[in-house]
């Protein structure tokens, strides 16, 4: 089975190059490697997807129904993140790249640790 984590260090090595190709796909990459986890946690809680919807958006949303801050958090940050990745994915143009990377991933880190403290509380 494919480790998502591995999305995540690609998503690190880019982000350290000055290109705006690499942070492009440095910001879509931790996207993946964060939707990847949150999807996975869904599905593992017996969570189906829905032909009908989006995954991207059924997932973010499906948190956002979710009782508890934490879960709603999640379902929020992940929109956002989600909202900077389609930016970096389909437009041409986009200003302030470089911040748009560095916020991707403080999205992503929030949203990796969030997931990780519904884990455990899961596991409880």
């Amino acid at each position: 089975m494919f480790d998502w984590n591995d999305f995540k260090t690609l998503a690190e090595e880019l982000r350290e190059r000055e290109d705006e190709a690499a942070k492009r796909t440095a910001i879509s990459r931790i996207y993946y490697a964060t939707y990847w986890q949150a999807r996975n946690y869904l599905e593992s809680e017996g969570g189906l997807l829905r032909i009908y919807e989006g995954s991207h958006t059924q997932i973010w949303n499906e948190f956002k129904r979710k009782s508890g801050h934490t879960a709603k958090a999640i379902g929020r940050l992940g929109s956002e993140l989600h909202n900077f990745r389609v930016n970096a994915d389909y437009f041409s143009e986009v200003t302030k790249i470089e911040q748009l990377m560095q916020d991707s991933f403080q999205l992503a880190d929030k949203i990796l640790v969030y997931l990780g403290q519904i884990e455990k509380k899961t596991e409880s």
